[in-house]
């Protein structure tokens, strides 16, 4: 049996408080390190990242800034990251006169980016437009050591002066989301429709029922059928064609929205959003 000694500087108190120091001590370095792991895990991790890629309709190089801050440098093709939510975009087509670089607006505006979503748009200079191609669903698996921001330009063609714009190519970490599936805006199913339409038919004045239609417009996507029959809910021509360019960028069906065209009465509002459509 071993006998433990003590003399008169040496109490089993004192060992005792000597070992919980020792304990508490392990205890602290390892709420440092798991501090750390979290600090490191929130930086490497955006569960609200959004992916913009950008190209012009001419294929000209062009430059973006966001917020007001550049996004990269000058190439045909332009893919970055960002926060969901509304940003202030400026596109700006790169071109030569007299040697000198020129840089022509080509859309500035706001646009909204989708949370954990990749998005492909188009911007068109003479339109002064951007067009959002397709979204694709991502996955935010964090993967630790890729925290860099998404920024490449990518040197594809020439431009309209014959130049090619040779960018650097920035690794992406592409690790960090990957392409899952297509978001699919879903339309007004029918009961949450028929609500609307009742809401509508109860108002008396037609500044009224296009107000109700407005405040439903930012939240419910609709078939261009259902289009079609909210515009009978109508009576002037005017506030049939001013509802039916409001829902056209909220129809996930645009490819049959020649069906609305039967709402009008005259072939001067059919015309009108035609041209509206062509602009889009």
């Amino acid at each position: 049996m071993k006998t433990i000694t003590l003399n008169n500087n040496t109490s089993f108190e004192s060992m005792i408080q000597k070992k919980m120091q020792t304990q508490i001590k392990k205890l602290m370095v390892l709420a440092l390190l798991a501090f750390a792991a979290f600090a490191a895990f929130a930086q490497t991790y955006q569960p609200n990242i959004s992916i913009l890629n950008l190209r012009l309709s001419d294929g000209a190089a062009f430059k973006v800034f966001i917020d007001g801050q550049q996004a990269g440098g000058t190439g045909t093709v332009a893919k970055f990251n960002s926060t969901q939510g509304e940003h202030y975009l400026q596109v700006y087509r790169i071109g030569k006169s007299w040697g000198y670089e020129t840089m022509d607006n080509a859309f500035r505006g706001n646009v909204v980016l989708t949370g954990n979503a990749e998005a492909f748009a188009t911007v068109y200079p003479d339109m002064q437009k951007i067009k959002f191609d397709n979204i694709l669903a991502l996955n935010t698996t964090p993967q630790f050591g890729h925290n860099k921001p998404i920024i490449c330009y990518y040197p594809q063609r020439p431009n309209l002066h014959g130049d090619v714009i040779q960018t650097a190519y920035t690794h992406c970490n592409e690790t960090l989301v990957i392409p899952q599936a297509t978001v699919a805006p879903q339309p007004m199913c029918m009961s949450e429709f028929n609500q609307l339409k009742q809401t509508i038919d109860h108002a008396g004045f037609e500044s009224t029922r296009l107000s109700i239609f407005k405040q439903a417009l930012p939240y419910n996507y609709f078939t261009s059928a259902q289009v079609r029959d909210l515009m009978d809910m109508f009576w002037f021509e005017s506030t049939k064609l001013e509802m039916a360019k409001l829902a056209y960028p909220k129809t996930v069906d645009q490819n049959n929205y020649y069906i609305v065209n039967n709402g009008f009465n005259f072939s001067s509002s059919v015309n009108a959003l035609g041209e509206y459509v062509a602009m889009r």
